[in-house]
Parts: structure tokens; sequence; C-alpha cells
């Protein structure tokens, strides 16, 4: 069934290419053949790293995503927090760690499970394909409950607010915002996507802070979930009529017309680009539709996304990039009723789309090159909103987020877990379990961006705040979730 996303009218498909292809990057001065043939003549293809960042929108209350299993303090604090929203642990897929995880307070604890839903995450989880990075959130700086409530440190600018805290994720915790780690790590690595055609930041989920560069000479790409818009009816006497329209402007016309004619140009040169990049994937003989339709993620916007994604990493001959950096957003995690109803709808769709996808990029010999982030702006609260099972839960600090790829130091949680404990340790608030992060953001950021190729003296232009944290590349940190020799 063809996406109604595609049928765009005219008009608004040159709005929409107004926004996303604006910049020379999309498509230089060369022609289509120029590009396709330089991009078919790159000498760094053993060199090919991409970057999937999975943005979940709204707060995911990871503390149900991931959650202790067995007997001991760790679960019983979790139950007395969460009472009706507590999941059974006999529901819970059991994880096998390969080392124990680190509790706040020195405490180790080994026996954890994934949400009843997420037993495709269990399985990567356990065959050592994904891992956990507990507790991180937006930080300015190293910070303990008595500070917190002192105000004797700087905090996240409005901290909790959904707007400030997304954009604060994907960029840094300081104030003003001023670009995104995504787009400025793009600018820095520019040399590996000399011969692009396209952006080498791609969104299937529009325009976001993540990608944002500080020079705003890389502009984003902005596809729809399943592939490039293109214009309705667009054949025949009509595109004929178009096309000889815009053939006719020149130099002599007016300045706005003449971008008009720029923009659509970009727009249909980079949908050739596009739909080549999509018969490169379709040549390898991946089944892209059975594959998601078999994991149960054919149908879902996450789904639909990912598979997106993992095609255009297939057809990368087309688009020229060396180091792409795509950008996925998946809304309806602000909970605050019906946690266990609807969050068992997200995890159901997110579950289904990473093995999904996980399976598409082995298929296609990729897994090995592609890292996943998966991240939230922000946990919830430990302690439910009301009473019974239709309650939700409220904005938090800390979350959980995960990583997967061939190349992470799979099931093994990093950083430290909270111990639960209300009213105490890292408890921001008077009994609600609202924890400050373990680890900074930035610090789980700047493992992915050294292995991306970010030099580690060049981190803080990523993120200027890093310098307030101690090393993420010390053991200390246990963020070492890279495996040694691949960054």
């Amino acid at each position: 069934m063809k996406n109604m996303n595609q049928n765009l009218s005219r008009r608004n498909f040159l709005k929409r290419s107004s926004l996303t292809l604006a910049s020379a990057t999309a498509v230089n001065s060369l022609g289509l053949a120029s590009l396709l043939n330089a991009s078919n003549c790159l000498a760094g293809e053993t060199d090919y790293k991409a970057l999937v960042f999975i943005f979940l929108a709204g707060g995911n209350d990871s503390f149900n995503m991931i959650s202790p299993k067995g007997s001991g303090n760790l679960r019983n604090n979790y139950e007395q927090g969460r009472r009706a929203l507590a999941l059974p642990a006999e529901n819970l897929h059991s994880l096998q760690l390969r080392t124990p995880a680190q509790i706040y307070g020195g405490e180790t604890f080994n026996d954890f499970g994934m949400h009843p839903a997420c037993s495709n995450l269990a399985n990567m989880f356990n065959d050592q394909e994904l891992s956990v990075l507990c507790n991180i959130g937006n930080l300015t700086t190293p910070t303990t409950r008595a500070q917190y409530f002192a105000k004797e440190v700087s905090l996240p600018p409005q901290l909790f607010s959904h707007a400030d805290q997304q954009r604060q994720f994907q960029s840094d915790a300081n104030s003003p915002f001023r670009f995104g780690w995504g787009g400025r790590m793009a600018e820095l690595l520019n040399d590996y996507n000399a011969n692009g055609s396209v952006s080498p930041l791609i969104s299937v989920s529009g325009l976001n802070s993540f990608q944002v560069t500080k020079n705003s000479i890389i502009n984003p790409y902005v596809m729809s979930n399943d592939g490039v818009a293109t214009l309705k009816n667009f054949t025949g006497n009509r595109q004929h009529m178009v096309e000889s329209s815009m053939n006719s402007i020149d130099s002599s016309a007016h300045l706005m017309v003449q971008k008009y004619r720029s923009i659509f140009s970009s727009a249909r040169n980079a949908e050739d680009i596009v739909d080549s990049a999509f018969r490169q994937a379709a040549a390898t003989g991946v089944d892209y539709d059975q594959v998601f339709e078999t994991a149960g993620a054919a149908t879902s916007k996450i789904g639909r996304r990912l598979k997106t994604v993992a095609k255009m990493i297939a057809g990368r001959q087309s688009t020229g990039n060396n180091r792409p950096i795509f950008f996925v957003e998946m809304n309806g995690f602000d909970t605050h009723q019906n946690l266990l109803s609807d969050h068992n709808e997200l995890m159901t769709e997110l579950s289904t789309a990473l093995k999904a996808f996980s399976d598409v990029l082995k298929a296609q010999g990729d897994f090995e090159d592609v890292l996943s982030f998966v991240g939230s702006e922000f946990g919830r609260t430990l302690t439910p909103n009301g009473n019974d099972s239709e309650a939700g839960t409220d904005h938090a600090w800390g979350g959980h987020a995960l990583v997967m790829g061939g190349m992470i130091n799979g099931g093994q949680f990093f950083g430290t877990h909270p111990d639960l404990k209300l009213q105490q340790g890292l408890d921001a608030s008077e009994g609600r379990g609202r924890w400050i992060p373990t680890t900074a953001t930035t610090q789980a950021s700047a493992i992915i961006a050294n292995w991306f190729g970010v030099p580690q003296n060049d981190l803080p232009q990523l993120f200027p705040s890093l310098n307030n944290f101690a090393s993420p590349f010390e053991p200390e940190a246990n963020l070492n979730f890279i495996k040694t020799g691949v960054a």
C-alpha cells in the first residue's frame, strides 16, 4: 500500500523542500551522473560507519523497560516505590549479565529483566548485541542530593521541561542552544563525506535539534517514513509543464524565482539519488518487507522509519557518505496515565522494530558498522501519580538508554544503576524517586562520538560541559561499552 505521506501537493512539496533541501549539500553543482560516478569510486568504503540516533520523545519510563527481577534490596525498593505499577518479576524476560551491575552505594546486582513486551530486546542483550547505559541524564556538572536541595550547583536550564530537556539531550546541557552534537559532528568529520551527493545528516522524523550544525553549511535532508516525498500525479503533461517552466528561469529572473528553481531542482535530483539508493538496497537480495513483517514491525511508524534507514545504509554508494548520521523519533512516551497499558504498546513497537532493524543490518552485512543509540530526554518518577493500575508517572531526570551494534560490548550494564531508595541518595525529590543522573548524557555521547571518528581532544567542541566531569574514558566511569580496537 502506498503511504499517504507520499501524496503531497505541489505546493506542500515545494514548501517542505524549502525547509529541508535549501542547503547546497543536498546536491551540488555537479550533475547527477557525475555525483553517482564519484560516489561509486569511493576509496573509503572500508571505513564506513553509521550512527542511528533513536529518540524516544516524551520521557520513557525506563525503570519499567528494565527492572530488578530477583530477590534482594533493589527488587524490594522497586516494588515499594512502584506500588501498583510494579511489573511482576515472573513476567520479566531474564537478562544474562556478563558482569554484575554497579549499584549506587557500592553494591552490585545481577538479576534484571526486560519488560514483558521486550522479549526481542532481552534476546539481543543475551546474545551480546545490545547493552544498557544506566541512569544517564542531562547534567552541567556532577551533582549530589545535598547540592541540589541547597541550590549550590548549576543545574540544566528548565529541568523537567520536555522541550528544554529534549534539546539538551540532543546537544549539551548548557544554555543558550547553539547546535546539536550530531550536526556539529558532521561538520568536524566532513572529510569522510567529501564525495557525498546528499547531506550526511538524514532525518526520517522532521527537523530536530540533534542535527543542527554550528556553521549552517550542512543542513539535514528530511525524508518521509517510507522514503522520498514525491509530487502527486507528477507525470505526463503536468511534469512537462512544470519542468519547462523551471528550465526557463535564468540569471535574469527575480532572485526569489531563482531560489524557487534551485529548491525544485535540488529536490528532484535528491529524489533520483535516493531512488538509486533504494534500488541498490533491493539488489542486496534482502527482503525488507518480509523481515519487518516477520518481526511484527511492518506497520508501526518506528518500524517503517528504521526500514527506510536500513535501505539508505545499504544504498550508500549512491549517497556517497562514509559517516551518515540518522535521526529517528518515536513519540508517545509522556505517560502521565495508563502507564501499564500504554507503555506495553510502546515497548512492543520498540522491541519489534529494533529486532527487525538488527536482522536487516545483519542480512545486508552492516551490523558491525552501525551503532544505534536509543534514549529519551528524561526518565520518569519511580512512584506513580495514583494508587491503581491506571495511574501513570511524572517527569523525572535520570533514565536508562540502550546501545546496539556489532561494536558494542554487549550483555552489560554500564555506568551506575540507582539504588531506588526514596528520600535519600539520588532522589532529587521528597519521595517521588526522581533520580539524579550518575552519568551525564554528554559523557555517554562522547564515547559514541569518539568511535565515530572525533578525537578525544575535539570532544569539547561537541559537548562544552564535558570538561566539568571526569573523563568518560577512564575505567572508573564504567563506560567502556565500545569494544577495544574498533574506535
